[in-house]
């Protein structure tokens, strides 16, 4: 038979089970994944909301929309999931010695203003400790690195980080460090935090081969394929088992505008001959434009009036050199400048090697725009694809002459274009004619539609549109702005049983 406890037995029995559902009540508890009662990041209960709206981080001041996010009514202040669970106070495993606060940068002075762990500048809250001075942001408290790491593509060895302001070489990439790197002891070896995940196997678009990371290059001298800048062979790089001494720093591989950011590892390498032509001989060349025949060099500084349009750019050739298939079939000519556009080229007004870039935008030295360019690593000049191609010599009727394409900027800002009686900007290209002393505008010389393939019928909705050359003299007046002006090409409608 069970006996009730004495009295004091009972009391303090009773007070313990008090003090235990207080403490049950204070733990985070999530009902239904809807609402945390008792967050640790917040005072009120937070209620989660599934809109995707805009909205601020309440506690890492993150702005986000595509994550959910817990709500407090009372406040009007909203929470990041991973937030809303981190608490004010902190045992932080990279700083076991004292807990972290949470703190903004007006209540603490003394922060150096980088995260320890990862560099990055700190945002107006992070996590800090007033007696080591040591400062860790958000994104490293929700998601810290491991303390150690075993990872053969980076290191034979186990990996540890060590969380502090130290300086090094990353032995990786080359680059200086500044704070906790992962190193191995018994080797010596350190790293960037950012370079463990460095890809084995890329594509660039620098070469036509695929490199891959090697721990270091073999002695001698290397400039990397990128910046042209010296290589240092004892440290990890990229490097060509096609092209022998081809390499580009670690850094430079993986830029965004130089990888595609597809790691290709276990992918099989697909054969592609990535030259736009094959050499025949001194006149002939094969061109992937037009595979089935070879191809046959015409010589620069034969005047050819402009009857002959190159099937790239669709300007026509006067006087520089092209290449051109003639068969009893076909009709096919190619400007020398349109058949060697790659990735990377020479232009006759800049020294420097140009490269084509995706998303990296600058003025256009030919006519101020800002599009996908061909730029220089080595200075800030850069041309976009249209203005690659503009022919070095072309004509007009307004003038008898071969006009030659100025690269000089017009700085004094005295040229007129003799076409449409305008002044020519001072910071663009123009054509001139040396014989006449006049200046033209480059559009006023080849036309809005110098790109479209004359007797070329091209569909638009319900037109149906045919690019016309016009004739000396003749002044079109134009269906939209009904002016007239004295363009070398015009687009006119075509009825479309005239078509079938």
């Amino acid at each position: 038979m069970l006996e009730w406890p004495e009295k004091n037995c009972f009391i303090c029995f009773t007070i313990a089970l008090y003090v235990i559902s207080l403490l049950i009540r204070r733990v985070p508890k999530i009902h239904h994944q809807n609402v945390i009662e008792f967050p640790k990041a917040h005072e009120h209960s937070l209620v989660i909301a599934k809109d995707l709206s805009d909205f601020k981080c309440g506690f890492c001041g993150e702005e986000d929309h595509l994550r959910y996010r817990y709500r407090c009514y009372l406040c009007i202040l909203e929470f990041e999931i991973r937030c809303s669970m981190l608490s004010l106070e902190i045992d932080y495993p990279y700083h076991p010695k004292h807990p972290l606060k949470f703190l903004t940068k007006e209540e603490q002075h003394f922060s150096h203003g980088k995260c320890r762990i990862c560099g990055k500048e700190l945002r107006w809250k992070f996590y800090h400790c007033s007696i080591c001075k040591f400062s860790v942001d958000v994104d490293c408290v929700r998601d810290p690195s491991p303390l150690a790491i075993l990872f053969p593509k980076a290191h034979e060895h186990q990996l540890s980080v060590t969380p502090r302001k130290i300086s090094f070489d990353c032995d990786a990439c080359g680059m200086a460090g500044h704070r906790s790197p992962y190193s191995c002891q018994q080797c010596d070896f350190m790293i960037h935090q950012s370079c463990i995940d460095l890809p084995e196997i890329i594509n660039v678009n620098r070469h036509e081969h695929r490199l891959s990371r090697c721990l270091h290059l073999s002695p001698g001298s290397w400039i990397c394929g990128f910046c042209h800048k010296k290589v240092d062979w004892s440290y990890g790089a990229y490097s060509c088992s096609i092209c022998p001494n081809y390499a580009i720093h670690s850094k430079c591989a993986i830029r965004d505008d130089v990888w595609d950011k597809l790691e290709l590892k276990g992918i099989p390498e697909e054969p592609q001959d990535m030259e736009p032509f094959k050499v025949i001989d001194e006149n002939l060349i094969c061109h992937f434009s037009h595979e089935e025949h070879y191809l046959q060099l015409n010589e620069e500084d034969i005047i050819f009036g402009g009857s002959i349009l190159c099937e790239a750019c669709v300007l026509p050739i006067y006087s520089q050199a092209f290449y051109s298939c003639y068969t009893d079939f076909q009709y096919f000519s190619i400007d020398v400048k349109c058949t060697t556009i790659s990735e990377s080229i020479i232009h006759e007004s800049h020294p420097c090697t140009l490269y084509y870039n995706i998303g990296k935008f600058i003025e256009c030295a030919s006519c101020n725009s800002s599009k996908y360019q061909f730029l220089s690593d080595d200075c800030s000049f850069g041309l976009d694809t249209r203005c690659v191609a503009l022919p070095k010599a072309t004509q007009h009727w307004y003038d008898e002459h071969l006009l030659f394409l100025c690269y000089e900027k017009n700085k004094r800002g005295e040229c007129w274009c003799d076409i449409c009686e305008e002044q020519i900007g001072t910071m663009i290209w123009f054509y001139t004619c040396d014989s006449c002393c006049v200046t033209f505008h480059i559009e006023c010389v080849l036309g809005d539609f110098s790109r479209f393939m004359p007797g070329r019928i091209v569909k638009f909705e319900e037109w149906r549109i045919k690019t016309m050359q016009t004739s000396p003299g003749f002044l079109p007046r134009c269906y939209v702005c009904h002016t007239r002006r004295a363009v070398p090409f015009v687009l006119n409608n075509v009825i479309q049983n005239l078509i079938t």
